[in-house]
């Protein structure tokens, strides 16, 4: 185990100076098993980029669909002969610097979405023609052309249905253990998933794919269930329950678990490349699919065998998979597993952290495991509104890649009109997607979708990430005005360079090199996204691009003076909210308790030795007696009322304001 280095003595560090290689990293399709689609895309040695180009997405939500930019051409930076000076720049001015010459950083994955089982569910509506349009929309060249893609092991919220991979029950809630997995299967959703996965691959042959569980069966779980109760909160379920946890005796089933999981997807024409022990290992709510793992449990799961399976299998380990406020948790994780060059490879983050998530933290984290990759792996847009201005992509792309990320996916990929099929018993009923599925022949792609494909469709697996100096970042999302850029080096040495314009006014931007003399000028409009494509420095006058389904027009020349073009900004609507009808149901068979030598009776009750326990969530051990809610006995102890604790030979009959 490797010394944990304390994050405090690293925030002052500015920034990263080693990049992490992907080149290890696996892609989903199997060759031996299908014709896998083509893989690269514009910036690569056969689509290079010769000629500047600029695509812009407006941040407007507007009330009649495509009546604003949506990936549309703008107008391409201009070369110039020279930086220009404040007197002949276009105000206000913002001078940026990609430091070429010594801000080399990560290497790029790419970025994406979550394969759900709403959406396997909506593309399962379409007929093929339709279908072979929207994966093509979804993953193809002249689409978003997507590469990092996770996906659910088993249910989520985002599931009509409730299931693991092995229940071993008439339901969810109701299962036995299943020491040997004898009853182990994908199961007619799983299979869904599988299939349509390996679909992708045939669109997109160099796709990255990780799954991730959203809680293990309920049977290797203290309460035996899938899903806790959501304790009667108004609204649903949002207490954390303490016993919706793993119980570690079960870690070589889960072990087992993981392995058939990426056996069966094998099977069906699917490598799995990386994975994640839980999706968000600190939510132990009731009423949500979800569980918590200890730290400890996960680095014992991987060290005690799960490590050397996935590495046998081409399978990276990725720690965490929740927010940036607990970042003590991947590193557990990882000094338990061999620390670096060991079992665990990389880190995944949320961005859910309130009020908004701190991207800083992957610096320290980067300082600490210099060689452990790093991704955010899951953000969600919610009830979108009519008239406002959408930057959740930008906002949460372009600050992880800043800050260390090798890739970036936002949440579920595709719903129908009601933002499901989702779980009636708790979970996200409003998450927006790039793809809302209106019949078996007509779907939408929201503004989301071609947000993420203002990064997705420029930025090639392999490119590498540059530091930004200057005035290239401002501001964040913890106020109201931000302007942000990132830029990345594709592998025929173009660049492309991605801004996130919500400062309140248009920019007229310059931008050089620190290892280059080209100097590119032009004006990113307020309340937009652009992505600028520059060809490799000091190219001379080239012949036509590549162009993606889209085309500049601009040529290089020799160099101009600056040039200060009129842009109008979206005008802003009267704002409507989008809302969502979902009633949230009770969380059925809650009550089931898998037996064993103790008396207990009423849900979530334990005992051991003589233990004998009345209610819910109940603890008892050796004589202990517990009656009512949330109580806890242990040696002789008796506990009788709500949130009531008692040891040794204590007796507590007490009443305790809040919830767990």
């Amino acid at each position: 185990m490797t010394d944990f280095v304390p994050f405090l003595l690293l925030i002052a560090i500015p920034y990263l100076v080693t990049g992490q290689s992907i080149q290890n990293l696996g892609v989903s399709c199997i060759a031996s098993a299908q014709q896998c689609g083509p893989r690269g895309g514009i910036g690569d040695g056969s689509h290079p980029v010769l000629n500047p180009q600029s695509f812009i997405t407006d941040a407007l939500i507007p009330a009649t669909p495509n009546t604003t930019r949506q990936l549309a051409p703008g107008p391409a930076p201009v070369r110039l002969a020279a930086s220009p000076s404040a007197s002949t720049s276009c105000p206000p001015r913002r001078s940026i610097t990609i430091d070429s010459a010594n801000g080399v950083q990560q290497e790029m994955i790419g970025f994406g979405h979550a394969w759900t089982d709403s959406a396997t569910s909506v593309f399962n509506t379409l007929d093929n023609a339709t279908l072979a349009k929207v994966l093509n929309d979804l993953f193809g060249q002249n689409g978003n052309n997507m590469g990092f893609m996770r996906h659910t092991i088993g249910s989520s919220d985002l599931s009509g249905e409730q299931y693991t991979y092995d229940d071993n029950g008439p339901s969810f809630n109701e299962g036995e253990p299943d020491l040997d997995l004898s009853h182990f299967s994908l199961g007619p959703y799983g299979t869904a998933q599988a299939d349509f996965i390996a679909r992708m691959g045939s669109v997109k042959g160099d796709v990255f794919l990780f799954g991730s569980p959203w809680s293990y069966p309920g049977w290797t779980k203290y309460n035996d269930l899938f899903i806790a109760p959501n304790l009667n909160v108004n609204g649903g379920g949002s207490y954390n329950v303490l016993n919706n946890s793993f119980n570690p005796i079960y870690i070589p089933q889960m072990q087992q678990y993981f392995e058939k999981y990426v056996d069966a997807f094998r099977d069906r024409g699917v490598q799995v490349n990386g994975i994640t022990l839980m999706n968000e290992p600190l939510n132990y709510q009731g009423g949500y699919p979800c569980m918590f793992l200890d730290p400890v449990d996960a680095a014992s799961m991987i060290a005690q065998g799960l490590g050397q399976a996935m590495r046998d299998r081409g399978v990276l380990i990725m720690a965490y998979d929740h927010n940036t406020d607990q970042p003590v948790y991947p590193a557990r994780v990882i000094q338990g597993t061999g620390g670096e060059g060991g079992f665990t490879g990389a880190a995944a983050w949320h961005c859910y952290a309130g009020p908004v998530a701190n991207y800083s933290v992957m610096d320290d984290f980067h300082w600490a495991f210099r060689n452990t990759l790093q991704f955010m792996t899951e953000c969600s847009n919610y009830l979108p509104q009519v008239g406002s201005w959408n930057f959740e992509v930008a906002s949460n792309f372009i600050p992880p890649i800043t800050h260390g990320a090798s890739a970036a996916a936002m949440w579920v990929m595709a719903t129908d009109e009601n933002y499901g099929p989702h779980s009636p018993y708790g979970g996200c009923a409003g998450c927006l997607g790039s793809v809302i599925v209106n019949s078996s022949t007509q779907y939408t792609l929201t503004n989301d979708y071609y947000m993420v494909g203002q990064f997705s469709r420029f930025v090639r697996r392999g490119s590498v990430n540059y530091r930004i100096l200057g005035n290239g970042n401002e501001g964040d999302a913890r106020g109201d005005n931000q302007f942000y850029t990132m830029a990345v080096r594709n592998p025929d040495s173009s660049w492309a360079v991605i801004f996130m314009n919500n400062i309140g006014s248009d920019q007229d931007v310059v931008i050089s090199f620190t290892g280059g003399s080209d100097v590119w000028q032009g004006t990113i409009p307020n309340a937009t996204v652009v992505t600028w494509l520059l060809p490799p420095q000091d190219v001379g006058v080239p012949a036509a691009p590549f162009s993606n389904g889209t085309s500049g027009t601009t040529s290089l020349g020799t160099g101009a003076s600056a040039v200060c073009p009129t842009l109008t900004s979206p005008s802003t609507s009267s704002s409507s909210s989008y809302s969502s009808t979902s009633t949230i149901q009770p969380v059925p068979n809650t009550t089931h308790v898998i037996a064993s030598s103790s008396t207990a009776t009423g849900a979530f009750s334990f005992g051991s030795g003589s233990a004998t326990e009345t209610g819910v969530f109940s603890f008892g051990s050796s004589s202990a007696s517990n009656t009512g809610a949330f109580s806890f006995g242990s040696g002789s102890a008796s506990a009788t009322g709500p949130f009531s604790f008692g040891s040794g030979s204590a007796s507590a009959s007490q009443k305790m304001r809040g919830a767990f």
